[in-house]
């Protein structure tokens, strides 16, 4: 008798305007379930904080466009971990509005034929409007 293949899932995650009270629920659940997360440089410590001890956490430096390590390995990280039928977010400082840097992310994933989704943490507008008004 042969296991179960086990599906994992790749989230395309923004972590909006670096504050976890601005993050959706689905972003917050997302985080807490996750088994391996991939995040940008400046990604804020309090959204690091939501995430379990127990998880696979790796700063793959990237920052204004910068990469500690090259595009094609993080992509390489994600599938390989997907592929073990682990559920992997890739947490992006910003939110993944629609851009060609998305966009030709979510194709290298559709390629290499991996589930996944782009979630939005928090829309950057309703965070910028909420800073903007001190209490």
């Amino acid at each position: 008798m042969q296991a179960p293949i086990m599906k994992g899932k790749i989230y395309v995650l923004g972590a909006g305007p670096g504050d976890p009270n601005l993050l959706t629920v689905q972003a917050v659940r997302i985080l807490r379930a996750a088994e391996v997360i991939l995040h940008d440089d400046s990604v804020s410590s309090k959204i690091l904080g939501l995430i379990p001890a127990s998880t696979q956490v790796r700063n793959v430096g990237r920052s204004d466009g910068e990469a500690a390590i090259s595009q094609e390995k993080i992509h390489s990280l994600l599938i390989s971990a997907a592929r073990e039928g682990r559920h992997v977010v890739w947490l992006k400082a910003s939110d993944p509005l629609p851009s060609a840097e998305i966009d030709e992310e979510t194709e290298v994933l559709a390629r290499a034929g991996v589930d996944f989704e782009v979630i939005h943490g928090a829309a950057s507008a309703m965070g910028a409007a909420v800073g903007a008004n001190p209490r």
